[in-house]
């Protein structure tokens, strides 16, 4: 392997290799650009996911290994060594990679945690998980202060949570603006094309709402608000008025695949349609009334809110720290502090019934989303802030 003087080393390290290639590329892309040397650690593949992206295979100086492997190559001597580079930075994604990361083998890098969001360890009510938050506090607090150079989070809530609660000290911490979204795929043209070509929308603007609809994206769990969708979804089939409502679910394969045979009967007699998650979710949104996010959980900044306001499809939410901001960045629907189901299920109705107003995303505010939350903004603030730690 040849040496690479003066070179800058990032690590990118997470949970699933899904999760990095789908939501850091943009970031990766931008080091690889500027000459960096870019390691991908993962601990396990994740779902949707395609070995032979063409990203993996066109690029020079990126290299992608399992935890396990990385562990075994650094054993075997073959990981070149600190003095091979000008800089070695570590960049670690929830839980289990940010406390790993505190491993010696770590011991000559600069660390850095981003946290997507607080999740269900800080925000569930089971006593299981407060009891566990407190236990990731204490670790976080410790791990912060002695060993993160520097940690993001993703709103302004998880910022004051770890300043409250006394996790680190506020010149540590760094408010970015999410994951990135790609502006050039999420925008009101791409849709209506769509739309379009697929006979949903004609030429005089006029959507086909007989053949959309109202649309659940997500995991098939109880932090995701699934069973909330449910029950809305229902009281709304109940309502006469409402009766040729058309409902779907998309969530991941392995979350299908383990539905009880009770729930799948009962979802195929109300004639809810039950679709696996694609890579591209575009086809998605084209025939998407409205997306539905009854998520309980903290988010960072939610995605599929995010992907759904640059598009200008409105959304239903209830109340949560990865969302609300949103709303005040332009976004379409309306929010609920109702955490029962028939919050939900009243804000689907305001948006059903003035329907025209929320599906109308104007060019100033398509133009503020984007610049705010797009990849470039995104993976701007990141390589800004490493570089301006870099001089202190």
């Amino acid at each position: 392997m040849l040496k690479i003087k003066g070179k800058v080393e990032v690590i990118i390290f997470a949970n699933t290799l899904w999760f990095i290639i789908n939501f850091k590329k943009s970031l990766i892309e931008e080091f690889l650009k500027k000459g960096y040397v870019v390691k991908i650690i993962f601990l396990r593949i994740g779902p949707v996911f395609n070995l032979e992206d063409e990203f993996i295979n066109q690029k020079e100086n990126l290299f992608i290994h399992s935890f396990m492997n990385f562990c075994f190559h650094i054993l075997k001597k073959e990981i070149r060594s600190r003095s091979e580079y000008s800089r070695k930075i570590l960049l670690a994604f929830t839980i289990s990679p940010i406390i790993l990361s505190s491993l010696p083998l770590f011991y000559s890098y600069e660390k850095y945690a981003t946290l997507e969001g607080l999740g269900r360890v800080f925000t569930s009510k089971y006593i299981i998980f407060r009891i566990l938050r407190r236990f990731v506090e204490r670790i976080y607090k410790f791990l912060f202060l002695r060993i993160y150079k520097s940690v993001f989070v993703l709103n302004h809530v998880d910022f004051s949570y770890m300043l409250e609660n006394n996790i680190l000290p506020i010149s540590k911490i760094n408010v970015i603006p999410g994951t990135g979204i790609n502006k050039k795929k999420f925008n009101p043209l791409n849709i209506y094309k769509l739309r379009l070509k697929r006979g949903i929308i004609d030429e005089n603007h006029i959507l086909d709402k007989s053949n959309m609809f109202v649309t659940y994206m997500g995991r098939i769990s109880v932090d995701k608000g699934f069973y909330r969708f449910l029950s809305s979804a229902l009281s709304l089939i109940d309502d006469s008025k409402y009766s040729d409502l058309k409902f779907r679910i998309v969530a991941p394969l392995k979350d299908i695949e383990l539905l009880s045979e009770d729930l799948r009967s009962f979802l195929k007699r109300k004639n809810f349609v039950v679709e696996k998650y694609l890579k591209d979710p575009l086809t998605y949104y084209a025939s998407a009334l409205m997306i539905v996010l009854p998520t309980t959980y903290g988010e960072g900044l939610s995605r599929v809110a995010l992907e759904s306001g640059l598009l200008g499809i409105p959304v239903a939410a209830m109340n949560n720290r990865g969302i609300s901001s949103l709303f005040m960045d332009g976004i379409l629907g309306e929010i609920t502090l109702d955490p029962e189901p028939y919050g939900v299920t009243k804000i689907i109705k305001k948006i059903l019934e003035n329907y025209s107003q929320y599906s109308t995303l104007s060019e100033s505010t398509y133009e503020n989303l984007a610049e705010k939350y797009g990849d470039e903004a995104s993976t701007n603030s990141v390589i800004a802030i490493l570089e301006k730690l870099n001089t202190l």
